[in-house]
């Protein structure tokens, strides 16, 4: 990255007021694909730029279907139908105050750190609220300390959409009842089944398991060799270790649906789904500005970007439920 071109879009107004200042396309290309790499779900889901702050396309609710007419015979006729399904963009923020002098004296250079730092904050909340969102939650906490698993902190990024473990466990397909047995093969097998029609393409799935089922995953001697247990790990397995995990949070691949781990989901649950299930929408990739605060002798740095979530359907998702969540070593 051009530090001078950081500088540049982080330039402090004259007046001591925050300015706004979008970084150049080129170098905020880079920092999205940072946060990409550090988000999971950006690798998985599809996503568009939209253009407005909302974005609406129909989804179909009934539609053609072909019968058997007898020559001579009235055709029967076929309804169509169809609702609107919309994404709304929705901001996530960063708010930073940085001591004056460690901008100006510190040998790294701390304006590229902070970008880093946005980064790595702004994937890690996407993630959050991709995977665990919950619009409805309690969420009265004043302050992030305060916050409880039952109740959040008001502002917490969970609060922006309905995730996909929320989705899946409210409007997906038949959940799998793992009936509290430790993750494996025959969970996926049944999710694929339950699944449907949109189960037919194993390239066309993926399955989400939290830290605790991907530690017991590769423990397990059926899960590491491909001979065993219908698993296809011939095409993953190549420089990932014994059990097949990548920096990209593949574990293994049972019946050709990969399974990523991603640490943020519940310890008892795990999803499988259709990578078409649902869709990020970019508003506005990334903008930040800064400002002097004199009478501190600090620099403002507010970071933020606007994107949205919605579901093509949501019965591309299927809820395993009820996981054992003792990790064993052994």
């Amino acid at each position: 990255m051009s530090n001078a071109l950081i500088k540049k879009a982080l330039s402090v107004a004259t007046s001591g007021a925050s300015i706004s200042a979008y970084l150049p396309t080129p170098l905020a290309k880079q920092v999205i694909e940072y946060i990409r790499e550090l988000n999971l779900m950006r690798k998985l889901i599809p996503s568009f730029v939209m253009n407005s702050r909302t974005w609406t396309k129909p989804k179909r609710t009934s539609g053609t279907t072909a019968y058997f007419i007898p020559d001579g015979t009235t055709a029967t006729l076929s309804s169509y139908a169809a609702e609107q399904i919309t994404w709304t963009a929705k901001k996530l923020m960063t708010y930073l105050m940085v001591d004056e002098e460690a901008v100006e004296d510190s040998l790294p250079d701390v304006v590229a750190q902070i970008l880093q730092d946005f980064a790595e904050s702004i994937a890690e909340a996407e993630e959050l609220a991709l995977l665990q969102g919950d619009t409805s939650h309690t969420a009265t906490a004043p302050t992030p300390e305060s916050a409880t698993t039952a109740n959040w902190y008001i502002r917490d990024a969970r609060l922006m959409f309905d995730g996909i473990f929320k989705v899946a466990t409210d409007d997906g397909a038949t959940a799998v009842d793992a009936g509290g047995a430790s993750f494996d093969e025959d969970m996926i097998n049944e999710a694929i089944y339950n699944l449907g029609k949109y189960g037919r393409n194993k390239a066309n799935l993926f399955g989400l398991v939290p830290s605790d089922q991907a530690a017991n995953i590769r423990m397990l001697d059926n899960f590491k060799d491909a001979s065993k247990s219908g698993l296809n790990l011939a095409s993953f397995i190549t420089g990932m270790g014994s059990a097949g995990e990548s920096a990209q949070g593949l574990v293994t691949v049972i019946y050709g649906v990969q399974i990523h781990r991603t640490p943020q989901a519940a310890a008892c649950e795990a999803v499988v789904m259709h990578k078409k299930a649902c869709e990020i929408g970019d508003r506005r990739r990334i903008k930040m500005k800064s400002a002097d605060v004199i009478e501190a002798d600090q620099r403002k740095y507010v970071t933020s970007e606007r994107l949205a979530f919605g579901f093509n359907r949501k019965d591309m998702t299927c809820l395993i439920s009820d996981l054992d969540e003792t990790v064993s070593f052994a």
